[in-house]
């Protein structure tokens, strides 16, 4: 099958391999390249040895041959438009459970993977793990090819896995989406990478503050544009306005503009909001609001949680808040206790108390020794590479 022919067919992820994501020159310079998951044993007795005076050792002919035979999909030919002799290749190992966890253990023989790891041709896989790549010149630019063929449905919810050998193959890794260390049983393998594609091993890998998954539209995530904004406002206007009869002017207090928010989301809907504001020597969690229908949820506990996450990777060691007298109970079981002198007083019809919440810092904050790079990626995103990068690499590659 030609991946040129077939891609349309392919469902869309969102993932930034994809050749709608490319700026012209990429698209263009991929479009005069013809990708095949059909690879002849004549090909790979050509490449193999080109491949290994790039990369290193390799896995021999006949092991190719055999992966090959296993699974088609697993080995992809490029060569250029017009010509039929294949002048690159990208190769795969789609493991099955069992070839995931030898993988993650160490056990896995990369130049020699058993057969029973691996899953047939109809088979969906547990995990891929990008075996190796050999792809000169411009037929780099027809790799998001391939990885757009492992969006199709059978392929599409399975985390993919690599090692890079150089600094420039550990770039390309994070600007596809891949993130720098694995933790498998408690122990880091800080040479594997990964792009998480399962909604389940990406909830559990990201901070609590950037839960959010879109396949299960459910998960937590820093408010970035005016549509989230007015996902904010109308829970908060449910649950202030219409609940409890706050004025209009005293919820939407002019201060919504200089905050961070945090949204919460269950099936798609958005569901709670969280308001945080930053001062010289704390932070002020306020504004928590969750709609009357998920409140048999943990998704409150979720939000401060996340919350407090948030505030402890920004640096600060204090936080503080304003607690209904009524609720203090609540926020007591995330460390918060009564600050000494803290009340009560009253505002918008209830009774309120001061809340702080001292302690030591767990891991490093994001200050000036981070990298320069952390700072200008959107808020909360901060353990993902961001926009920015992709730009200084198009840059970097121009030059």
């Amino acid at each position: 099958m030609s991946i040129n022919r077939q891609r349309q067919q392919f469902s869309s992820d969102g993932f930034p391999w994809q050749i709608e994501h490319q700026d012209h020159r990429i698209r263009s310079a991929a479009s005069q390249v013809a990708v095949r998951n059909h690879v002849t044993p004549e090909a790979i007795a050509d490449l193999l040895p080109k491949a290994s005076a790039v990369i290193g050792t390799l896995a021999s002919p006949e092991t190719v041959k055999r992966v090959a035979a296993r699974n088609a999909d697993a080995i992809w030919s490029f060569a250029r438009r017009g010509t039929d002799k294949p002048e690159g290749f990208q190769s795969v190992l789609l493991l099955n459970a069992d070839g995931l966890e030898a993988l993650l253990s160490r056990n896995l023989n990369l130049l020699d993977p058993p057969n029973e790891l691996l899953v047939g041709q109809a088979e969906r896989p547990a995990a891929i793990y990008v075996w190796a790549t050999y792809t000169p010149g411009r037929l780099a630019a027809a790799i998001p090819l391939v990885f757009e063929h492992f969006s199709a449905p059978r392929y599409a919810l399975c985390d993919i896995y690599s090692m890079a050998n150089t600094l420039q193959g550990a770039r390309s890794m994070e600007r596809l989406g891949f993130e720098r260390g694995v933790v498998h049983k408690g122990i880091t393998l800080p040479d594997l990478y990964v792009c998480r594609r399962n909604p389940m091993s990406i909830q559990a890998a990201r901070p609590r503050y950037d839960s959010y998954v879109a396949a299960t539209g459910t998960g937590i995530h820093v408010a970035h544009g005016i549509d989230d904004f007015f996902r904010i406002a109308a829970i908060r206007s449910a649950v202030y306005l219409g609940e409890q009869a706050c004025p209009f002017a005293e919820e939407f207090d002019g201060n919504d503009h200089a905050a961070t928010h945090l949204i919460g989301w269950r099936d798609h809907e958005p569901a709670a909001c969280l308001r945080l504001r930053f001062f010289a020597r704390f932070a002020k969690l306020e504004r928590l609001a969750v709609r009357r229908e998920f409140r048999r949820s943990q998704l409150a506990f979720e939000m401060v949680r996340a919350a407090v996450d948030l505030c402890r990777a920004k640096g600060f060691e204090r936080l503080y808040g304003h607690a209904r007298q009524d609720l203090l109970p609540f926020w007591q079981r995330f460390g918060f206790k009564l600050k000494e002198n803290g009340g009560p007083f009253s505002f918008s019809g209830h009774v309120f108390v001061e809340m702080l919440d001292d302690r030591p810092l767990d891991k490093d904050p994001i200050d000036v020794a981070s990298d320069p790079y952390v700072t200008i990626r959107p808020e909360g995103r901060w353990h993902r590479p961001g926009v920015l990068e992709t730009s200084a690499a198009s840059i970097d590659k121009d030059r």
